[in-house]
């Protein structure tokens, strides 16, 4: 399966993961207690890949020949076209391979930018499969908002909050440009480049602490991709606070955290070692976090901060923290990539 596309997780199987990958380092599996009971995890997030059909529903046949003709030029391109089966993961190689080959009309008829970024400009992502921009991460905030009964396209004024260079903001632009989009982040070489190659999006970067320099509910929508993964406990609460003064009542908050599932996940896989695996998890069950500062002093492309680093927060933290402020509509443990959790946060 393409790595554009992933299918979201049953609560079973986020389970068996979670155990196979706690059992793999000594550690144990617990039914927490108390609040995680109150999460809305009855139902799975929307499978909808909104963003993608929206932009592949644009195009017409003669636009899709015209892109695999130019897909069929380079062999590294058909490769991995032709190995992909599945008709959403198509559309997706389509509009990606479409913007790498800069594809005229199909450019035209998305909206989709080409630009990217040189490497001395931070993104998540580079290379073919990166041309059009995060179309998962794109589909995964529409989709998250569909399963709460949000629309995006009714949505009038958002925020990615810790954009980068722009890589999901460009292709949530493109796909429902009749929203006020906003772009920030502290990395200012990587605001600078977004600002000056992806013209209709409001870029400004911010500081490492709140606030920032948009007024109060000004805001429908704020989303924040693996961005409070990273916050310590107490930077962390007052970004919180932040996002509740700039969305409106009755707004949303999509993010999403690293949770007992990003334990298995990051011990399956050998990324952190048995013990530091059990000293994550024995914190997530005693006090609902666990954070280090692990870039040190040369810092995250720029930004020296020690309240930036890795963080894991629980369910629980988030509910006793957050609520009654927030109210949580949806809770999907690994929905991001197999790993993060996912919440649908609505500003009271």
């Amino acid at each position: 399966m393409s790595s554009l596309v992933k299918r979201p997780l049953s609560r079973r199987l986020v389970e068996g993961v979670a155990r196979r990958g706690l059992r793999a380092v000594n550690s144990r599996m617990i039914v927490p207690p108390g609040p995680s009971r109150e999460l809305p995890t009855g139902r799975l997030l929307s499978e909808e890949h909104a963003v993608t059909r929206r932009l592949f529903a644009r195009l017409s046949n003669k636009h899709i020949a015209s892109v695999e003709r130019a897909i069929g030029n380079d062999a590294h391109l058909t490769l991995q076209y032709t190995a992909e089966q599945e008709p959403l993961a198509r559309e997706q190689l389509i509009l990606t391979f479409g913007a790498w080959v800069k594809d005229a009309a199909l450019l035209e008829r998305t909206g989709l930018r080409t630009a990217q970024p040189p490497e001395d400009v931070h993104t998540m992502a580079r290379g073919p499969l990166a041309a059009a921009g995060g179309l998962y991460e794109a589909d995964l905030i529409a989709d998250a908002l569909a399963s709460a009964g949000v629309d995006l396209a009714e949505v009038s004024s958002a925020l990615d909050f810790g954009c980068s260079s722009g890589r999901v903001l460009r292709v949530l632009h493109a796909a429902y440009p009749q929203t006020s989009w906003r772009g920030c982040d502290p990395n200012a070489p990587a605001i600078e480049w977004a600002s000056a190659n992806l013209p209709g999006i409001d870029f400004f970067a911010s500081a490492d602490a709140p606030p920032l320099a948009l007024e109060d509910a000004s805001l429908d929508l704020a989303y924040a991709i693996s961005i409070w993964s990273h916050f310590a406990p107490e930077l962390g609460l007052r970004w919180f606070a932040e996002m509740h003064r700039l969305i409106r009542p009755g707004g949303h908050l999509v993010c999403t955290t690293h949770g007992l599932t990003s334990v298995a996940h990051y011990a399956a896989a050998g990324l952190r070692s048995a013990d530091q695996s059990r000293e994550i998890s024995d914190a997530l069950y005693r006090r609902g976090w666990w954070y280090r500062a692990e870039f040190g002093r040369r810092g995250d492309w720029g930004v020296t901060n020690p309240d930036w680093g890795t963080a894991f927060l629980s369910p629980e933290w988030m509910l006793t923290q957050l609520c009654p402020r927030w109210r949580v509509l949806e809770f999907a443990p690994g929905r991001n990539q197999d790993n993060q959790d996912v919440y649908v946060l609505q500003r009271v």
